[in-house]
């Protein structure tokens, strides 16, 4: 977790609305931003990005270990 990190979620950051909070989600794939999302819950901005990292981590790691001597 990075020390500017306020949400405690890796990934997810707050942004702050004159009359609300939203939580904004996104992730970085091979130097490429993706943004999922904004949401109103902690817990389902982390629920987006939970499952990103599934979707675009697991082909990678999959290749990588596929492709290992």
């Amino acid at each position: 977790k990075r020390s500017t990190n306020t949400t405690g979620v890796t990934g997810v950051s707050v942004r702050r609305y004159k009359a609300y909070i939203m939580y904004r989600a996104q992730i970085e794939v091979r130097g490429k931003t993706i943004n999922l999302g904004e949401y109103k819950t902690l817990e389902d901005a982390a629920k987006a990005r939970k499952t990103a990292e599934e979707k675009y981590f697991a082909p990678i790691i999959e290749d990588f270990y596929k492709n290992k001597p």
